[in-house]
């Protein structure tokens, strides 16, 4: 009886949130995901990320219909899937989908790949060398943040072998030249990249004026500054800032 009881009790479960789900999503578009369209699964499910279009937040739905974008082929659902995974430290399944998503071309993909190589994640072996490589495919898509990254690791490194600050300085302006100067504006985390690549190369009165500098534009936004004043306090003392 008991178990007779809870497969009906799933199956009024189930019922609701179809009910729920028909009651907010459009009947076209379901007869359009029915069809195979695997951008407007993922437009569903980034309305449930992002409680848009009349959606609430439902981080539940949105992993649900991020899975059946993804598996349909969507690229952006395979990036924002993986990168879910990986804010909820699943990083197997995050690595699964970023690399699925790397084969498509996306080169975010190929910059989060990276990382993962850096950092020994997943199960995979901490090499500097495979991450550097990753690095390199995402930058020849001009992700920024890829460049970013591989200049810091190349300067600051607990692994002498896997530092290069001359080859990070030109890592970090070829990033750099990639930002219009009149409209975009550069993240203060790549600043603090910037100034850690001119103490590696023993720059040290550029990297305190930048670091200086860095550190009053934060201050202005009431953020925390924790991090960039240890990194100036070495520069103060002459010294690259080096990863423990």
């Amino acid at each position: 009886m008991k178990t007779k009881s809870f497969i009906i009790l799933l199956i009024l479960l189930s019922s609701w949130v179809q009910a729920k789900d028909a009651l907010l999503i459009p009947q076209s578009l379901l007869d359009q995901v029915e069809s195979g369209n695997s951008e407007v699964a993922f437009f569903i499910a980034k309305s449930y990320l992002d409680g848009s279009d009349n959606y609430e937040i439902d981080n539940e739905q949105a992993l649900v219909w991020l899975e059946k974008a993804a598996t349909m082929g969507s690229a952006q659902a395979m990036i924002t899937l993986a990168d879910e995974y990986h804010r909820k430290e699943q990083q197997k399944e995050a690595l699964a989908w970023y690399q699925k998503a790397a084969a498509l071309g996306v080169g975010e993909a190929f910059g989060k790949i990276g990382n993962y190589h850096m950092e020994g994640a997943a199960d995979l072996d901490k090499d500097c060398h495979a991450a550097y490589e990753w690095f390199e495919k995402a930058e020849v898509r001009e992700v920024k943040l890829a460049f970013n990254n591989h200049a810091w690791y190349l300067t600051t490194s607990s692994d002498k072998n896997c530092r290069n600050p001359e080859k990070a300085l030109a890592v970090y302006y070829k990033m750099k030249s990639l930002y219009d100067a009149e409209s975009d504006e550069i993240p203060w985390s790549f600043w603090d990249t910037e100034a850690a690549v001119l103490a590696g190369i023993s720059d040290y009165s550029g990297a305190v004026k930048l670091q200086k500098w860095l550190i009053e534009e934060v201050k202005s936004y009431n953020v925390d500054f924790t991090n960039y004043q240890l990194h100036l306090d070495q520069y103060l003392l002459r010294k690259p800032w080096i990863e423990k």
